[in-house]
């Protein structure tokens, strides 16, 4: 809806959908674990599993952390944003990866928010998910099969220490995974565990929290139109007294600001008695995006960081992300 030029009324048919949020179901005897992908259009990836084989697709991903090591260290190849972590487990111990590599790492720095991964950080995360077969998908479409053949050939010298094969993935190529074992009989998932109730995200209520009005006029713009209702505050104090007073159901909040900062905001939350204050997400607007400056973000519970200057789709999916991934743990409860 943010960039194809077609609206759906102009569609000439008549469409059910059946809109998917993370979750786990099965469809005959492949079992589908769904994960929020990080991309300006929100989106996911599916991990399937049948017959003892797990592979894994996963494309129009970023890395959520713009703090990435330009040398590979296969040795400590760990993420340091939660939501990087998380996308490692996702991917943990797939026969085959079907990955986002549509830029280099010289090249990501002028695309950050663009929603694709280096193809290098591919291959850090696979390496850390101990994956085999990784095939590089989503090439930037100014790369020539020259530059292509390179860029794989560098892929693969940065995973020769992982043990990964890594190759670029092709039109009309068939990759065939052989079953290890008989593949189980359905579990008791339904697909109706990860299909999302359009009811209550729309609804939702969301304080923002910056002393830069610039800021808040930018987020509210770009949140209003989703149907959020809004609040906002320009320091750290208020943001508490109004978040005790509205229990919203996700803070955006920024580091720097009078009164008490963002991080001293999040550990009085994260102290209340009260577990929709003690529970709600918060996720940090900051410019600070040092390793240090992440990992003291997370010590102080936040739930997700994101780096100023940010892309307005960005910011909206992430919102909606948190917003799913909260009424999917009240539902659960």
């Amino acid at each position: 809806y943010a960039y194809f030029p077609v609206t759906l009324g102009q569609l000439g048919a008549t469409i059910h959908y059946h809109e998917l949020s993370e979750g786990a179901f099965d469809l005959g005897t492949v079992q589908v674990t769904a994960g929020y992908l990080n991309h300006p259009g929100l989106a996911l990836g599916y991990r399937l599993e049948a017959g003892g084989v797990v592979m894994v697709y996963a494309t129009d991903h970023e890395p959520h952390s713009r703090y990435q090591s330009e040398v590979a260290d296969t040795t400590q190849a760990v993420p340091i944003h939660r939501e990087d972590q998380r996308h490692v487990e996702f991917l943990a111990g797939a026969d085959l990866v079907i990955h986002d590599a549509q830029y280099t790492l010289a090249e990501y720095p002028s695309k950050l928010t663009w929603g694709h991964s280096p193809a290098e950080l591919a291959v850090d995360f696979a390496v850390a998910a101990g994956v085999k077969r990784l095939a590089l998908f989503h090439p930037d479409p100014l790369r020539d099969d020259a530059a292509l053949d390179q860029l794989v050939q560098s892929c693969r010298q940065r995973a020769v220490a992982g043990g990964l094969e890594v190759f670029a993935a092709a039109e009309g190529q068939t990759i065939e995974l052989a079953e290890r074992q008989a593949a189980a009989p359905p579990a008791a998932r339904q697909p109706e565990a990860a299909i999302a109730k359009a009811v209550g995200v729309a609804s939702a209520t969301i304080l923002i929290v910056d002393d830069d009005p610039d800021i808040v006029r930018l987020l509210t713009m770009t949140l209003r139109p989703e149907g959020f209702r809004l609040l906002s505050a320009s320091d750290g104090n208020a943001a508490l007294e109004i978040a005790r007073a509205e229990r919203p159901d996700l803070l955006l909040l920024d580091w720097n600001m009078p009164g008490r900062n963002g991080l001293e905001v999040c550990r009085a939350l994260r102290a209340e008695a009260d577990p929709d204050l003690r529970n709600m997400p918060v996720v940090l607007l900051t410019a600070q995006a040092g390793a240090e400056d992440t990992a003291a973000g997370f010590a102080a519970g936040v739930t997700d960081y994101v780096t100023k200057p940010f892309a307005p789709a960005h910011i909206r999916a992430r919102v909606h992300t948190w917003l799913l991934r909260k009424r999917a743990g009240a539902e659960g409860t």
